[in-house]
């Protein structure tokens, strides 16, 4: 039974991998802002093809703000996700006699060699 929780968690990890990797991570607030100082430019990606339409530098950093709005709440939503999935999950396995644990066991674990 613990090595399906290990296996889960090790699933789970990996799902929620996807929000992150790739990410900038965001400036320090700490950090001192001056008057004078020019916006810092923000980093992130295009979608597919807007690279091909020309776009100004100004476009780009719209893009990426409106991207790094939505990228927050999507981060929160596959968590959420990911948590009903593995409630599902278990709520599924509690139908199963001992003998149908096992045997699932057996089926999703690799083996030992």
């Amino acid at each position: 039974m613990i090595r399906v929780g290990v296996v889960f968690l090790f699933g789970a990890m990996l799902v929620l991998s996807g929000g992150v990797v790739g990410q900038e991570k965001k400036d320090d607030p700490k950090k001192e802002v001056k008057k004078d100082d020019p916006p810092a430019k923000v980093k992130g990606y295009l979608p597919p093809n807007f690279g091909k339409l020309g776009l100004s530098d100004e476009q780009k950093q719209s893009i990426y703000k409106i991207q790094q709005k939505y990228d927050d709440e999507i981060e929160k939503l596959e968590a959420k996700i990911a948590e009903l999935k593995a409630a599902k999950m278990k709520d599924a396995r509690g139908v199963l006699t001992p003998d149908q644990k096992k045997k699932y066991e057996e089926l999703v674990l690799p083996k030992d060699k």
